[in-house]
């Protein structure tokens, strides 16, 4: 029995073994889908839009009856004693008495419900705008972390491309760099062909290094957005040509622009919504307030604790509570006066993220156009050169060329191998703002 449990316990943390080095793979969709339930920007945007409901319940239940019961007991160990001037009932001396039993209780209920309130009516309004608001925000968070994760995930396979690519000239330099060594020891080469290529060879090495280390930030940097821990292992199912495609993808270019869809421009709105009910609040101020109110109770009282079952007085009665505003020092009149500049204010921030949507949407639309042409431009430059290192080493191999025009090939590879990471980066990553202002991101 005891070798079945150790098997087991064996089995099962093997399993968890297992569990935590198994490597997460996600497509760019799937990373973006991933990203919105787990991103710890958009939890945090669905706790608040959780938080303004129930707010708004909160809110709500202000104008629901209002329910609450009491109750008390007092033991007078020492009896209060009262003494009564002389006279009284005809006492020619003061008299000495108690009017309070030793025992007492009270149990009740009272009910109260708002009648008549403005600011209630109102601020119940402005509750439902306010959850509103959060859910904006929340779509906001939504389309945010999409566009996070579209360029982090571009940046992981650049970078691995990149890596790839120095990978492939590393080894191209070593060859040449050896077999000019040795040609230098037959004598077939000068000295000075061997130490130029042996520097390229180091400073392409160190950019080797360099890059290796870029793609682990770029990693870390991914697998944050996404809310996933950076110990995880995490594997891009697609290639650097598939994303590069999404970013050639030149319908948006004619895609309409309407700022009144775009999530900022209702997120202004919103807040002007808000301020405009709360000058209303502020109005409603002068109006009175009714409330009713309900009270039933039971008083008891006696010498005996043994009586405390018996002896119960009730006391029910109902009423309302009217409040009129007459005069407050003016306070309310600067109230309104400071709500009506606050939705003055709020109005005119609608409009300036209009125009502010306006611009940043000719500014997205040509920023795209342009990295389009340029990564186009160092594409076609990128394939040219890599044609010119292979053609310059080949020649320099069969001694029709020298280590010179070898290490100025390589160094303009290098030059233009930066060019188009660079261009394909921005490429990309002006496709995902582009796609972010035309509302894309759903």
């Amino acid at each position: 029995m005891k070798k079945i449990t150790l098997f087991s316990f064996l089995l099962m943390a093997v399993f968890k073994l297992q569990a935590q080095t198994d490597t997460l793979s996600f497509s760019l969709e799937e990373a973006k889908a991933y990203a919105v339930e787990h991103s710890y920007f958009t939890r945090q945007a669905v706790m608040d839009e959780e938080i303004a409901q129930k707010r708004v319940k909160e809110t709500t239940g202000i104008g629901l009856p209002q329910i609450s019961g009491s109750g008390s007991f007092q033991d007078y160990i020492t009896v209060p004693t009262m003494v009564l001037p002389a006279g009284t009932f005809g006492n020619p001396e003061p008299l000495e008495t108690t009017f309070s039993q030793r025992y007492s209780a009270t149990a009740g209920i009272s009910v109260s419900q708002i009648l008549f309130d403005g600011s209630y009516i109102v601020g119940l309004q402005a509750a439902q705008v306010y959850r509103d608001l959060a859910t904006n925000q929340r779509v906001k968070s939504e389309q945010d972390i999409k566009n996070d994760v579209t360029q982090a995930y571009a940046a992981v396979l650049v970078a691995q491309e990149n890596i790839e690519t120095l990978e492939r000239n590393l080894e191209l330099l070593k060859d040449t760099y050896e077999d000019t060594k040795a040609m230098y020891s037959e004598g077939f080469a000068e000295e000075q062909d061997a130490d130029q290529l042996q520097i390229l060879f180091s400073s392409t090495e160190n950019t080797y290094e360099n890059a290796k280390r870029y793609l682990v930030i770029a990693e870390n940097l991914l697998k944050f957005q996404m809310g996933i821990e950076v110990a995880s292992e995490v594997s891009l199912s697609d290639d650097l040509d598939m994303v590069v495609e999404y970013g050639k993808e030149k319908t948006l270019i004619a895609q309409q622009f309407s700022y009144s869809e775009n999530i900022d421009f209702k997120i202004a709105k919103t807040n002007e919504d808000l301020q405009f009910l709360n000058l209303r609040n502020t109005k409603v101020s002068y109006l009175p307030r009714l409330n009713a109110s309900f009270n039933y109770q039971q008083q008891h009282f006696s010498n005996s604790f043994s009586d405390i079952t018996n002896y119960w007085y009730p006391a029910t009665y109902w009423g309302l509570n009217l409040s009129v505003p007459i005069f407050s020092g003016g306070q309310r009149h600067f109230q309104v006066q400071q709500a009506k500049l606050e939705y003055e204010k709020a109005s005119l921030q609608t409009e300036q993220a209009s125009q502010n949507l306006i611009i940043q949407y000719n500014t997205a639309k040509a920023d795209y156009i342009y990295t389009l042409s340029r990564y186009e431009n160092t594409k076609n430059n990128l394939d040219l050169v890599q044609t010119i290192v292979e053609k310059e080493t080949f020649k320099y191999q069969e001694g029709m060329s020298s280590s010179l025009n070898v290490a100025n090939s390589q160094i303009q590879f290098l030059e233009i191998q930066s060019n188009y990471i660079q261009a394909t980066l921005d490429l990309i990553n002006a496709k995902s703002e582009l796609d972010k202002i035309l509302n894309n991101y759903q």
